[in-house]
């Protein structure tokens, strides 16, 4: 009975967490294009300004939000980091949850959960490149080689750099699939083209 109560209780945290159901993914794919431009007019070379301008204009930009959280975090300040991060998330951007993963994974502003942090990735890993990359690496150690490479393939589709130069690699050397000299030359060819990196496009770094 205790251990029901405990599963329940553990159940009720993540769902809390994963704020975003899949039937808003789509939702949010038509808004997020709108607020990624409007962050963009934040980017200045004056870091400084920058951070401001994104603090400014976060109370209605998950975009913002999400960079003004990244912020946070490279001064190393977690708990900031993860309120921000949350606060996007419940503002519907799904690109929140492989930030929230990292701390989750990392102990950092919050206790260290493994657990949390898979089911954080897993919930947006068909929409989001940068968690499928990610969480293809759970899947490497379980040895479960064709979900990696599926989700390695969705995020290089994605334009997630890591992701193109381990799929360059794996048909390079034949690791994770048959090596395909053609699929290695393609693959790298895209890691190359920096131009359309998703995480810059998102993280705007």
């Amino acid at each position: 009975m205790i251990k029901n109560s405990i599963k329940f209780l553990f159940i009720t945290t993540i769902s809390s967490l994963l704020f975003i159901g899949c039937s808003n993914h789509e939702a949010a794919l038509k808004i997020l294009p709108n607020e990624i431009a409007q962050a963009n007019e934040c980017i200045s070379t004056n870091k400084e300004l920058e951070a401001d301008c994104y603090d400014l204009i976060s109370y209605k930009n998950s975009i913002a939000m999400l960079r003004s959280g990244i912020n946070a975090y490279t001064k190393g300040n977690y708990k900031e980091a993860f309120h921000k991060y949350t606060l996007a998330q419940k503002k519907g951007n799904f690109y929140a949850n492989s930030l929230l993963a990292d701390l989750y994974n990392k102990g950092n502003g919050v206790a260290k959960n493994q657990e949390i942090a898979l089911e954080l990735l897993k919930d947006v890993d068909d929409v989001d490149g940068i968690a499928a990359y990610k969480l293809s690496f759970y899947y490497i150690n379980k040895k479960d080689y064709d979900e990696a490479l599926e989700l390695l393939i969705f995020a290089g589709n994605n334009n997630v750099k890591k992701a193109q130069y381990e799929l360059s690699k794996i048909y390079r050397d034949g690791t994770l699939a048959k090596d395909d000299p053609i699929k290695a030359k393609s693959w790298y060819e895209k890691y190359e083209n920096k131009s359309n990196s998703l995480i810059r496009k998102i993280y705007g770094i």
